[in-house]
């Protein structure tokens, strides 16, 4: 889908929280009525709004909150992260599990159409999508030094998010209470789930009802991650008999950092095969930029009807893949002020990252928050 579209409904979203809610809304004054491009009536409530974790830097986390279509009153509440580092929740909101889909106006403009997703978690659930750290999404800081920030400081404000959130939602205070994320929620998820638990040993109120937490696709160990994409792809197929000994030999099971000169030759041999790919999940279909399509028509290394597994002519435009969207294979995990994919790879991009019906960047609104002089709202940003 083209870019303004689905920027022009998020601006009108951004605007319309940001207008009617307070920074300590109590939840009827945070009820969002309605949303451009939908014309239909939720199925439950939805609120959102900001919640102050320090007031003397204005530090400020952004929450939508979509309350369970079937039993709110006993149906777990559900935490959601997406990774990173630095991408919105909003991505899970609009791409995955959310209770929207949405279709492009045809006419090369305005606002996509928003649809009921029948597949949304909200059917047996109430959902947080929250946008952390500050900086991420619609959450801000009036101090720009909270940017620099690292996974224990993410997950220490995230418990403060969630402890001053539940006095707010106190009816939500008795459900049971889950943590899920995907990709670099991997590292956001346990670490916070673990500041939970100390809170709760050390007797802060309001007592969260932490039942249990849950990682898609996550992010655990670097050395161990990086190290399983080589057996993995030869596992799937995805890579020769001839080439998984070459491999095997050179890199003497060091595939995450290589040991010799002739094992770096070899993983690039790898990175070659499964460049076509969508590594993320390789029975779906792979959309990349013009100049990476020219490139891959000339892969033999992967059939051509291998690459078309999954594809739909389905109505409502999904987005396939999107940079930010997984943690790419072979990057560093460590603490501090976390750079992009590309600057991890000491590359221009990453495999299979580009969508042709999705936007192809991220959700920086907090500067649309102060000033309106961005034309465009983005999911995954550049400086946290």
């Amino acid at each position: 889908m083209g870019m303004p579209s689905l920027c022009n409904l998020l601006l009108g979203f951004a605007l319309l929280c940001f207008l009617s809610l307070g920074g300590e809304a109590a939840p009827e004054s945070a009820l969002i009525g309605g949303l451009p491009g939908f014309n239909g009536t939720f199925p439950s409530k939805h609120y959102s709004g900001y919640v102050t974790i320090d007031e003397s830097h204005g530090k400020n986390l952004f929450y939508y909150f979509v309350v369970s279509e079937r039993n709110a009153s006993e149906d777990p509440v559900v935490l959601w992260l997406n990774g990173g580092p630095g991408c919105s929740s909003f991505d899970g909101f609009i791409y995955e599990h959310g209770p929207f889909h949405f279709e492009t106006n045809k006419g090369g403009g305005g606002l996509p159409t928003l649809y009921l997703n029948p597949h949304s978690w909200s059917k047996v659930s109430s959902i947080i999508y929250l946008d952390s750290p500050a900086g991420v999404g619609l959450s801000y800081s009036e101090n720009e030094e909270d940017y620099h920030t690292g996974d224990q400081k993410t997950a220490s404000d995230t418990h403060a998010f969630l402890l001053k959130w539940f006095e707010q939602y106190q009816e939500f205070q008795s459900n049971p209470f889950y943590i899920a994320g995907e990709s670099y929620a991997g590292v956001y998820v346990p670490t916070l789930a673990s500041e939970v638990v100390k809170g709760i040993d050390s007797g802060a109120k309001p007592t969260i009802n932490l039942k249990g937490y849950m990682v898609g696709n996550g992010v655990t160990d670097p050395e161990f991650d990086g190290n399983a994409l080589v057996p993995f792809a030869h596992g799937m197929g995805l890579i020769s008999d001839d080439l998984y000994e070459e491999v095997s030999l050179s890199c003497k099971g060091s595939y995450w950092s290589p040991v010799n000169e002739s094992c770096g030759k070899s993983l690039s041999k790898v990175d070659e095969d499964l460049d076509a790919l969508n590594i993320y999940d390789i029975l779906e279909p792979c959309y990349h930029s013009p100049e990476a399509i020219a490139r891959s028509s000339t892969n033999v290394g992967l059939p051509l009807s291998f690459r078309k597994l999954g594809e739909t002519e389905r109505p409502l435009s999904v987005r396939k893949r999107m940079f930010g969207r997984a943690w790419p294979y072979r990057a560093p995990v460590r603490d501090g002020n976390v750079p992009l994919w590309p600057q991890l790879m000491d590359s221009s991009g990453v495999p299979c990252t580009f969508s042709s019906r999705g936007p192809q960047s991220s959700l920086r609104i907090s500067p649309i928050m102060h000033s309106l002089g961005d034309s465009c709202i983005h999911l995954c940003l550049k400086t946290i």
